[in-house]
């Protein structure tokens, strides 16, 4: 008799595997993997979805993802939070995470293989000294047709006056030899980045579809003229302290702001704005009528106007302003004591029948007078729905605007208040505690359906 049916059966190799539920469980991985067999070009989008950090942790999930994010076309943004907040007044630990942000950026940069990028964003604590570095990131971005380029270069230390970088005309002068096409940027943003009033004149005239322009804290700028019927320019925001004059002409701007520190208003002209909506003033050291004076033939047309001041003294001057029906949201920032009374800021709130939108921001100093709080009366408005409170403490100064801005909101749906820590008397904790009792006060002034928000 034939034995062969007496023979131990042996499963073809690898059967018993695929039996397995360790097999099976790759084999559904597998299933379900489909994202993996997308194109290349799918995949790459896909990751330029997402930010700088989460594209490259994706390059351990598989060999092929492994260098897939190097051709992310989206933000290549680098920014340390948590060293920032961690350097507390110590250069040599400064100079230290430097060099390992500096290191991060180049490798990042050197491993990026893709032809386009939507934005390179810097932000750290760098100067001239690391001209070198950032001339080549910023020319790795004009080749890669960046759209939107940003340098902050905020100090990190107080009193950390160092040379600030330069913008090189090299890359945007053609005269300077500027090799790059720059018809792809859509918004620049330098912070403590020196630009001087002919690079500034070569960044208009050679990025043809520039939309928003923002330069904050160089040393550089005097005489600025924006200006040209083709300009595409739609923001526009110059912070400086050493403006002597600024010109702007521009048929297609919505927002304008610049803020001067120093005292000494600059010679301005404001002229062809017919889109112009928002306009942001600071004036510290002078009056706020002068800033406001070349915008009035503008006014009208204004949806929102944020202004920021200096404020010290009883009998703040207000021009007479004509009535802004457009006005629905105002935003104003003061910096003042309780010697001082911010009524003068009505008119400015009655010229504005339609304002929808309402917010004091306060920065207080020394030295401290108590005085009793003064009245004035409102007109109602029905319109006016939120009134933001930033800095309240409830002395005299916060406490009779907040009166006559809630006899004047007859409709008013939100008040926001945010306290603020008197640093004159007591402690913070005892002083933010007396502000949240002087706000939780204002519960039976207010409006029937209003809600009070005390953050």
């Amino acid at each position: 008799m034939d034995g062969g049916g007496d023979e131990e059966f042996r499963p073809p190799a690898g059967a018993a595997e695929r039996g397995s539920p360790k097999h099976e469980e790759r084999t559904k991985d597998s299933e379900e993997d489909v994202i993996s067999e997308l194109p290349h070009e799918i995949l790459v989008s896909i990751l330029s979805l997402l930010t700088l950090k989460e594209a490259v942790r994706t390059s351990v999930l598989s060999r092929s993802w492994k260098k897939l994010w190097t051709y992310t076309a989206g933000s290549l943004d680098f920014e340390d939070l948590k060293t920032k907040h961690g350097i507390l007044d110590n250069t040599k630990s400064l100079r230290v995470e430097r060099f390992k942000f500096i290191g991060w950026v180049n490798r990042v940069l050197d491993s990026h293989q893709g032809s386009s990028i939507r934005e390179l964003r810097v932000c750290f604590d760098l100067n001239n000294r690391s001209r070198r570095y950032v001339d080549e990131w910023v020319a790795a971005a004009l080749a890669k047709r960046v759209q939107n380029l940003e340098l902050d270069f905020s100090p990190f230390l107080k009193g950390n006056h160092s040379t600030w970088y330069t913008f090189p005309s090299k890359f945007i002068s053609p005269r300077a030899g500027c090799r790059f096409d720059l018809s792809c940027l859509r918004s620049l943003h330098l912070k403590f980045v020196n630009v001087t009033d002919e690079i500034l004149e070569c960044i208009l005239s050679s990025c043809p579809f520039l939309e928003r322009l923002v330069i904050v804290g160089s040393e550089l700028l005097s005489n600025i003229k924006v200006s040209g019927s083709s300009l595409s320019l739609k923001h526009l925001f110059i912070y400086s302290n050493n403006l002597r004059n600024f010109e702007v002409s521009a048929p297609n701007l919505v927002s304008l702001g610049y803020h001067n520190e120093t005292k000494g208003a600059p010679q301005v002209l404001i002229e062809n704005v017919p889109l112009l909506t928002s306009v942001y003033l600071g004036a510290l050291y002078d009056p706020i009528s002068t800033y406001l004076h070349p915008f009035w033939s503008s006014l009208h047309q204004l949806e929102a106007l944020h202004l920021r001041m200096n404020l010290f003294k009883d009998g703040l001057e207000i021009p007479q302003f004509p009535v802004l029906f457009n006005l629905r949201h105002l935003t104003w920032r003061v910096r003042t004591s309780d010697t001082a009374s911010l009524l003068g800021l009505t008119p400015l709130i009655e010229a504005a029948p339609f304002l929808r939108y309402f917010e004091l921001e306060l920065e207080w100093t020394e030295p401290w007078r108590r005085r009793n709080a003064k009245k004035v009366n409102a007109t109602p408005n029905q319109y006016l729905k939120v009134v933001k409170i930033c800095g309240f403490r409830g002395y005299a100064v916060d406490s009779e605007i907040l009166s006559y801005l809630l006899e004047r909101a007859t409709m008013l749906e939100e008040i926001v208040v945010d306290p603020h820590a008197c640093l004159t008397e007591g402690t913070a904790m005892e002083e933010e505690q007396a502000a949240r009792k002087m706000a939780e006060q204002l519960k039976p002034k207010l409006p029937h359906a209003a809600n009070l928000i005390i953050l």
